[in-house]
């Protein structure tokens, strides 16, 4: 059981209600939307998370959501998570990757 609840907080945006919109910030993010990638640094607890959450919330944006934590060190615990998210973030709009193991070739 503790796995699943880990696997779900690294992987699931966090539904936050009666927050403040920064709509400067938003604007700066919306700018940087035609890159693959925003990357938001701060210190802990400048509102990181808020501020992400809340802006994907009020855009409507669909996301792959990925909490780093100190397990991402090693390098299968790292993939392991982040396999699940990418399905988690594109199951409903693809199809499955073929299996790539020598008994499909």
């Amino acid at each position: 059981m503790k796995k699943l609840n880990t696997c779900r907080a690294k992987i699931t945006c966090p539904q936050i209600a009666g927050v403040f919109p920064r709509e400067r910030l938003f604007r700066l993010m919306d700018k940087g939307r035609d890159n693959p990638l925003i990357w938001i640094s701060a210190p802990a607890g400048s509102g990181k998370t808020t501020l992400a959450a809340s802006y994907l919330n009020s855009r409507k944006l669909p996301c792959l959501w990925y909490r780093v934590d100190e397990g991402d060190v090693d390098i299968a615990t790292f993939f392991y998570y982040m396999g699940i998210a990418v399905k988690k973030a594109v199951s409903s709009r693809r199809a499955s990757l073929p299996l790539l193991t020598p008994e499909y070739q």
